[in-house]
């Protein structure tokens, strides 16, 4: 916070650069983050890159996140604040103001609760320079709120990325892999494209119409990355760009199930917009990451009594991919948990061999 701001000093080049057009303009959108954003400013003041344009957009907050990033800005004319009165509670909306003042070549985001390693700009620069590819993006680091302290493996390299998405990569020496326009048929099983590691160039968002959804509350960023990857090839750096931010206070983990809804709607209207070019069994691949959603979503309304929404979900899944767990969860869904869990240990039939032949076979017993 702000005795963050005691030890922060600027680049001395970096006043002069900052009269005129940056290489990078970094867009940091902030709601309520004032125990975070000062760690997030220093990190992007701090980049081997000096020549960039930080711009902070206050979406509303009621806390002294903006008095924090004021103090920034006012002992570095690299960074400004725009305040949106009234908060907008999309990410798209504040991402979008950044985009319109953005002056810089290339474009990089940035949450405020995250954190940017030293190298991320620089390193992103060079690889999209080298390869032609216009998108760039790198591994990240998971990081706790209670302790402050990161994981020790990268989650892409942990979630063995390099090696499941091989088909659409080509490596280009070093950490460089350039991936190909098919790419996008990975993304749909597999979102490998975090937020806090991209760097783009301006030039592929010169059509405001392609920017940002403001109507998607959540993976507003995600639905951008799918559409950018038809105007340019992406490139991945195999590096820690990043240390993602764990909290409870973070838009994801307050409202994990709209965030599920949210990642299933774009998956959806993705695959109907790359179906002609995909293959059957990406095809295929697809279905069964949206149909696995779904059940998640509607298990958990099951469990929360919603049962109207629960079946609707459970039909939707078999419809996507036929499945014995979709179906059984449907007409388990007329009635509520935990009149089911009464039910069945009533009935004591928790272990006849064919209720546990459920349960291993689907992973949905009936105390599931």
């Amino acid at each position: 916070m702000l005795s963050d701001i005691e030890s922060f000093s600027v680049p001395a080049t970096a006043v002069a650069r900052a009269r005129r057009a940056p290489l990078v303009s970094v867009i940091v959108p902030a709601f309520n983050c004032e125990k975070y954003i000062g760690d997030a400013l220093a990190s992007l003041a701090s980049q081997t890159v000096s020549d960039i344009e930080i711009i902070v957009v206050d979406d509303g907050s009621t806390d002294d996140t903006a008095i924090v990033a004021d103090e920034f800005a006012s002992r570095d004319s690299r960074i400004r604040v725009i305040r949106r009165e009234v908060a907008s509670g999309k990410p798209a909306c504040a991402r979008n103001d950044g985009l319109r003042v953005a002056r810089g070549e290339y474009i990089a985001l940035l949450d405020a609760d995250d954190i940017a390693t030293p190298d991320r700009l620089a390193s992103s620069i060079s690889a999209m320079r080298k390869t032609g590819a216009r998108f760039a993006f790198a591994d990240f680091r998971k990081m706790y709120q209670d302790t402050g302290v990161a994981e020790e493996n990268d989650v892409l390299e942990s979630a063995n990325f390099l090696e499941r998405a091989a088909q659409y990569l080509t490596h280009k020496g070093g950490n460089v892999y350039l991936c190909d326009r098919s790419f996008p048929a990975f993304l749909l099983t597999y979102i490998a494209v975090n937020t806090p590691t991209i760097v783009f160039r301006r030039d592929l968002l010169d059509n405001e119409a392609t920017w940002f959804d403001e109507s998607i509350v959540c993976f507003e960023d995600v639905d951008l990355w799918f559409r950018l990857a038809e105007l340019t090839q992406f490139v991945f750096i195999n590096e820690t760009h990043a240390l993602n931010r764990r909290h409870s206070a973070s838009l994801t983990a307050s409202n994990p199930l709209p965030t599920k809804v949210d990642g299933i709607a774009v998956r959806k209207d993705h695959l109907k917009r790359l179906r002609s070019a995909l293959t059957r069994d990406e095809i295929k691949a697809a279905r069964k990451t949206i149909a696995d959603l779904l059940w998640d979503v509607s298990y958990t309304n099951w469990c929360g009594g919603r049962l109207a929404k629960a079946r609707a979900g459970f039909l939707d899944s078999w419809l996507t991919m036929p499945s014995r767990r979709s179906a059984i969860g449907y007409f388990k869904a007329f009635i509520r948990r935990d009149v089911a869990v009464t039910i069945v240990e009533t009935a004591d039939i928790v272990k006849h061999p064919r209720v546990e032949w459920v349960a291993r076979e689907t992973g949905y017993g009936p105390l599931a």
